[in-house]
């Protein structure tokens, strides 16, 4: 496959898949990183554009069909389901909309980790292609309310919710990769809200999760088998697995044994030891807001110690 070809198809892909949010520019910016210090200059700049050609990005408009699609296909519809099968597998839909809108109306959307970060960035867009009531939407401590020891106000021993009636808590991300940020964050909480409210229903949703991320939300510490995806990425989705999909079908000069060394090469030297991506998470996967820290480093990296100029943008969270 000549240069030119896969200038063409990332052409394509920018103008239809990419909606014209990666400009040329920022390409060309992007493969003067490849200065041959593991192949030629011109080879590792055909294994990074070939590489780019296999890139899944969405753009905005397409996180905001997958937020319907997650709304409608993972909340509603299995919701009508139960209640249909509660009153009798009854089919009258004012009864069941009139149902559902009440166990909507005890329901609350959380976003993992605090207001600024990428979950309840994505609640915003979630409410708007939803059409839902915007008090439905809380943070944890609006959700939530720390009751102490008598006496010792500083020690929380649990959490109630906050408002009477509300009854279950949908906690939300955009993508769930090794799962350690997510259960870091929710395990002591969960468990405290549990302590005192045994009989509350509380959920996880996102719009990509690896296999392992899922598998760890859904232990009975934190989610309990109630953490769900609208795309679980499984092995096939790691760049140089043995049945990688990135790779499959490439063209006779490919190797992936040498994209692999390439990509570890720079990727170390831009953030060591996660060349290949956050514990080894080697995805090709990015947002129009946000590229995760599980893709690898060469697409996203922004700095300079080293200088690298990235293709997709990843804002990193400061702490």
């Amino acid at each position: 496959m000549a240069i030119d070809l896969l200038e063409d198809k990332i052409a394509t892909l920018t103008q239809h898949a990419w909606d014209e949010e990666v400009r040329w520019p920022h390409i060309e910016a992007w493969l003067d990183n490849f200065a041959g210090e593991v192949l030629t200059k011109d080879l590792e700049r055909k294994y990074a554009l070939f590489a780019l050609t296999r890139f899944m990005y969405f753009s905005r408009r397409m996180v905001r069909e997958m937020l319907r699609s997650l709304y409608r296909d993972h909340f509603k519809a299995p919701m009508i389901q139960r209640i249909r099968r509660n009153f009798k597998g009854t089919r009258d839909g004012d009864f069941l909309q009139r149902q559902f809108l009440h166990e909507l109306s005890a329901t609350r959307f959380l976003g993992v980790g605090n207001p600024s970060e990428s979950g309840a960035h994505l609640l915003y867009f979630f409410r708007q292609v939803n059409y839902l009531r915007k008090d439905l939407f809380v943070d944890f401590s609006s959700a939530f309310e720390a009751r102490s020891v008598r006496g010792k106000p500083g020690i929380t021993v649990g959490y109630a919710p906050r408002e009477p009636g509300v009854h279950r808590f949908v906690f939300f991300d955009d993508l769930v990769g090794s799962g350690t940020q997510a259960s870091q964050y929710l395990t002591r909480q969960l468990r405290k809200i549990r302590s005192i409210n045994s009989g509350l229903d509380i959920r996880f949703m996102s719009l990509f999760a690896t296999a392992k991320g899922l598998e760890k939300l859904n232990h009975p510490s934190l989610f309990d088998g109630k953490a769900m995806s609208l795309f679980e990425l499984d092995d096939t989705f790691e760049a140089f697995n043995i049945n990688s999909r990135y790779f499959s079908y490439p063209p006779p000069w490919f190797d992936k044994v040498e994209m692999e060394r390439v990509a570890t090469h720079y990727g170390n030297k831009l953030w060591f030891p996660h060349g290949l991506g956050y514990k080894n998470g080697q995805l090709l996967l990015g947002f129009s807001h946000n590229t995760p820290d599980n893709t690898l480093p060469i697409f996203w990296y922004d700095g300079v110690n080293p200088s690298w100029s990235p293709v997709f943008v990843r804002y990193q969270k400061m702490y």
